[in-house]
């Protein structure tokens, strides 16, 4: 039975070793060698062909992967020729993105939002020079971008109000590109990379002709409004179409403003991670449980006890993973915890340990932190397990034997112990009660075997048939 039990914990081990690796590969980001020219998964409708396992875009091409990562480390090496720019874009989306543009000797990171374009840095590079292969790494981390050509770094750029999510694209202003071995590694964003385009401007009323371009031109000599219309005379009531313009402006913003504020401030949980992330907590809480069923020294009843691990690390995963975004929702949790207070009876520190072990590996796997939390459950697995065979010579208690005994057959406290220390391997007196009439006594002892405990209470009976034995269970003998 105990080696059916190692086996299934060292199977449940090596899974929880292997599963992060499996996650974060299909999950946190993609790797593209550029094998097969269907370019799956891409966006590549002008100037763009795959040969020879390189991406090829010529001059105005674009090729887009679809996808959205933050805290990204994108790596990738590029050839260039011809005279233009070529520009690596991440983070790429209706807001905004960054590009990475470069030229022969020369590179720059700009960053485009609907407010404007913004250079945010650039450098000389002597390494970059036509037809030449160059390694690319961009490491973006709390708005600093860290900007490396063959591994030696270039530019260092914090952006103050950096931009969030987005995908990634590559495309040419002028040059031949070639792209092989792309790798991005990041955080999954929420997924909604392009919102819905812009409604086209309504045509005009049936039977209504449009202005002509050169109709109510200022006559020569006077000066036209900057939007090529006269403005009204001071005093005088802008026209209805201008109040018009005006309302709806206001009311757009109010909405905006209402969205904004009703809005939840946390990104979506993406659903795979949600239900990976319960799963190894439910994993991780049964490994746990079976370490301190079995390895755990408490009076208590340890199977009770234990089941609560369970029920305790899926719940700390689901609070952390609702709320480890949310600013709001952080300050109602903590003013929740000021009302409901956790009023489990914990008898021995060891059950606190265990219990705040329960919790961290809910924390750890609530924020995505799944490599580390598994091997923080694993080296505590392997320092409980350590600290028992270190401690297995010492014999730890697992019974409580109470023994009573009444006049005329009254026995004595040393034919007791006597016969305990024969069939026990470890034993401690905690009570003595003696009178003329009657003798108690209790005792913590140790059984290795079931067999210790049936001679135990065979030599305790040949003493006295009217004495009384007590066994209570403590962890029980295995």
């Amino acid at each position: 039975m105990n080696r059916k039990r190692i086996l299934i914990l060292t199977l449940l081990l090596l899974f929880l070793f292997l599963i992060p690796g499996i996650v974060q590969a299909q999950e946190n980001g993609f790797t593209e060698s550029f094998d097969d020219s269907n370019l799956h998964e891409w966006e590549a409708p002008y100037n763009v062909s795959v040969a020879d396992g390189v991406l090829k875009i010529g001059d105005g091409g674009f090729a887009l992967h679809f996808g959205d990562w933050s805290e990204i480390t994108l790596t990738l090496k590029f050839k260039f020729s011809g005279e233009g720019e070529g520009a690596v874009n991440y983070y790429f989306r209706d807001e905004g993105r960054y590009g990475f543009v470069f030229s022969e000797n020369l590179l720059y990171l700009e960053k485009e939002t609907p407010q404007g374009m913004e250079s945010l840095g650039d450098a000389r590079a002597e390494v970059l020079q036509p037809n030449t292969w160059i390694t690319l790494k961009i490491v973006v981390s709390s708005g600093e971008h860290k900007i490396y050509l063959n591994d030696e770094l270039q530019v260092t750029v914090t952006d103050s109000d950096p931009l969030k999510t987005g995908a990634i694209m590559l495309n040419s202003r002028g040059l031949n590109l070639e792209f092989d071995d792309l790798s991005v590694q990041g955080t999954p964003g929420d997924g909604a990379i392009f919102d819905e385009a812009p409604a086209e401007e309504e045509a005009p009323p049936a039977g209504e002709e449009p202005p002509s371009v050169g109709e109510e031109s200022p006559p020569a000599g006077e000066e036209s409004s900057p939007m090529g219309e006269e403005s009204p005379p001071v005093g005088e009531e802008s026209s209805p179409a201008t109040d018009t313009t005006q309302s709806a402006a206001t009311t757009q913003t109010k909405d905006n403003l209402m969205q904004e504020f009703f809005s939840s401030q946390a990104n979506p949980t993406d659903l795979t991670t949600f239900l990976i992330n319960m799963i190894l907590a439910a994993i991780s809480a049964y490994i746990l449980s079976l370490v301190y069923i079995h390895w755990g020294s408490s009076l208590s009843n340890r199977r009770k006890f234990a089941a609560n691990f369970m029920l305790m690390t899926i719940t700390t995963t689901f609070i952390i993973l609702i709320v480890r975004s949310s600013v709001a929702l952080s300050l109602g949790l903590v003013g929740a915890l000021s009302i409901v207070r956790f009023r489990t009876a914990v008898k021995e520190p060891e059950e606190l340990a265990y219990l705040f072990f329960s919790i961290g590996i809910g924390i750890g796997l609530g924020d995505n932190q799944r490599l580390i939390t598994m091997l923080a459950l694993a080296i505590g697995i392997v320092i409980i397990g350590l600290n028992k065979v270190m401690r297995r010579t010492e014999a730890d208690v697992n019974l409580h034997l109470s023994v009573a005994s009444h006049n005329p057959a009254k026995v004595e406290l040393e034919q007791i112990e006597a016969v305990l220390r024969k069939h026990t391997a470890k034993m401690k007196l905690l009570r003595f009660d003696e009178t003329d009439e009657m003798l108690e006594a209790g005792f913590l002892v140790e059984f290795r075997e079931m067999s210790q405990l049936n001679e135990t209470k065979s030599n305790l009976r040949a003493l006295s048939e009217q004495i009384e034995i007590t066994f209570m269970d403590n962890k029980g003998i295995w």
